[in-house]
């Protein structure tokens, strides 16, 4: 794997996707929003990314996700929903629904300590990622809050459909 993202890193390939999530996750203390199109596969299905997440949730860390399409990652299998299955509390995914959020062509990570991983087109790896980008980080944070608040609970997630 890479070293970690440094501050204005362009991010053009998986392993530096790879390597932009491990600093944004490092750098978190208690908290990443992930907004994606559906999981984004290759990159959260990787076993790399899904036991950085894993330890980032079991040292009391808390991952709030939205999803454009959660179906496609149920299809798929996604091992960061049985993941989020064995740590309930530490995992949340919501729905998007609204057709003005549904048509938000981009993808990030962000972390509660001002750091950032921004793709323009959420289907790809290309784009950019800063750890210590404060001004972004909080735009970033900004623009998931309404989103959240508008999203549905992702109820077909949880373990059992309960």
């Amino acid at each position: 794997m890479n070293s970690p993202a440094t501050a204005g890193d362009q991010v053009e390939t998986r392993d530096a996707a790879l390597a932009a999530l491990s600093a944004i996750v490092a750098g978190a203390r208690r908290g990443l929003l992930i907004y994606s199109r559906e999981l984004d596969p290759g990159l959260l299905d990787r076993a790399d990314a899904v036991s950085l997440l894993r330890r980032f949730a079991t040292a009391g860390g808390v991952t709030r996700v939205l999803l454009q399409d959660p179906a496609a990652p149920q299809r798929a299998l996604a091992p960061l929903i049985g993941l989020a299955q064995r740590l309930p509390s530490a995992f949340e995914f919501r729905a998007i629904e609204e057709p003005v959020d549904q048509n938000y062509p981009a993808a990030y990570i962000v972390n509660d300590r001002d750091g950032w991983y921004f793709r323009p087109l959420g289907h790809r790896f290309d784009g950019e990622t800063r750890i210590d980008g404060g001004a972004r980080a909080r735009q970033l944070r900004a623009h998931f809050e309404p989103v959240w608040e508008r999203a549905r609970a992702c109820t077909e997630f949880r373990a059992l459909g309960i």
